[in-house]
């Protein structure tokens, strides 16, 4: 290998460890320079559309997997890639035929890693084609020794189901702030949080309080505005397919820390199911209260989120049905009465392929791991200059 070459390697190497950390711009930066330095094959293609991602630049991202299958038109990891890229981009027809394609050459593939794995069941399911997985040791002990039968089993079966490649192991990578050390756990189990069934029997007042709302709104200008709005991004580069769509739309009774009064006076008794949480539902630096719509048909592409020192919180209130969430690996339907509490700096992603809008209760809490000096220091920080902005 020639000396361009290997500071081609160099550069690329370092792009993917960028990666690990979540630095975005870092993993674009290098792999950019491995690229012009000659570096070959799809791959550093794939993985400069990841760095895209990191960043929020969906075209981008497009942009890259195109690049990935000009370069080698029968790589089976950048045709599947592109097929989730497009879902995520809400052009599902695009997709189809480059599933079906990149299923066809996985047919032909002798060794099938974990990632690959994973994108053809993602593609298989998306087609309509899932087949049962190949049997494998693990299977034969799941049922020897109940795996399943406790909800405690949830995360050993994750381990089983990575042990047998049916799985990616996915891990926290957030966009802005990382704290050390914490687990990556995709779900949570609700019932491990004193809160959640208190929460979930006051379902029904806060469906009142939004059909109420809902009913308002009818006869005045939409309370629902974009949840990714580009006021206040001007100049920060930011690229997302639903970028001021209302398609995923928000109505706040916390906005990034701060009250919105008139929002709460119509929605008191929802305010007070959250405040009865007490001090978790407050993390730092500036946590939101919402209700949150999906309409019909819509898709929110996948993304990470920015704080690993907090949970994201999920009570359905309106469920049309067809509604999922997917976190890293795991993919779970909303149900009533229902509370989902997951780490949202792991890759995830949500539809809704009803023929109505979905809406969720979207709240925020520290992560249990976390001591009260931990969460202190973090509020503390965060009151920094240039820091406190979100």
């Amino acid at each position: 290998m020639d000396e361009r070459l290997a500071k081609a390697r160099t550069l690329a190497a370092e792009g993917m460890q960028a990666l690990q950390r979540a630095d975005g711009m870092a993993a674009l930066q290098a792999f950019s320079r491995a690229i012009d330095m000659g570096w070959p094959g799809a791959d550093v293609w794939i993985a400069r559309s990841f760095a895209h991602s990191l960043l929020g630049d969906m075209e981008a991202r497009l942009g890259a997997l195109e690049k990935a299958l000009e370069v080698d038109p029968a790589s089976v990891r950048a045709r599947l890639h592109y097929g989730q890229a497009l879902v995520g981009a809400g052009r599902q027809e695009e997709a189809e035929p480059h599933f079906l394609e990149g299923l066809e050459g996985a047919r032909a593939l002798e060794h099938r890693n974990a990632e690959i794995e994973q994108l053809i069941r993602a593609a298989s399911d998306f087609v309509g084609m899932a087949s049962e997985p190949d049997p494998h040791p693990v299977d034969e002990f799941a049922r020897a020794h109940g795996v399943g039968d406790d909800p405690e089993d949830d995360l050993f079966q994750q381990s089983l189901d990575l042990l047998a490649g049916r799985a990616l192991s996915y891990v926290s990578r957030p966009t802005r702030y990382l704290y050390p050390g914490l687990p990556s756990r995709q779900f949570y189990r609700p019932e491990d949080f004193d809160w959640t069934s208190a929460l979930a029997a006051k379902t029904p007042e806060i469906r009142a309080e939004l059909d109420e709302l809902l009913a308002r709104q009818s006869l005045e200008a939409s309370a629902f505005a974009p949840y990714v709005e580009k006021a206040g991004r001007e100049g920060a580069g930011v690229s997302h397919p639903l970028l001021d769509n209302p398609d995923w739309s928000a109505f706040y009774l916390i906005k990034q820390g701060e009250r919105v009064e008139e929002n709460i006076a119509l929605c008191p008794r929802t305010m007070a199911a959250i405040d009865a949480i007490g001090d978790d539902a407050a993390p730092a630096p500036a946590p939101s209260v919402l209700f949150s719509r999906l309409e019909a048909g819509a898709r929110i592409p996948p993304h990470h989120g920015m704080l690993n020192t907090r949970l994201i919180c999920h009570l359905p209130v309106i469920l049309p049905g067809q509604c999922a969430l997917r976190v890293g690996n795991e993919t779970r339907a909303w149900k009533d009465g229902g509370v989902f509490i997951f780490d949202d700096t792991i890759e995830h992603e949500a539809w809704n392929e009803s023929d109505e809008p979905r809406y969720v209760l979207i709240f925020e809490i520290w992560r249990p791991e976390l001591s009260a000096r931990q969460r202190h220091l973090v509020s503390e920080l965060f009151k920094l200059g240039g820091l406190a902005r979100r």
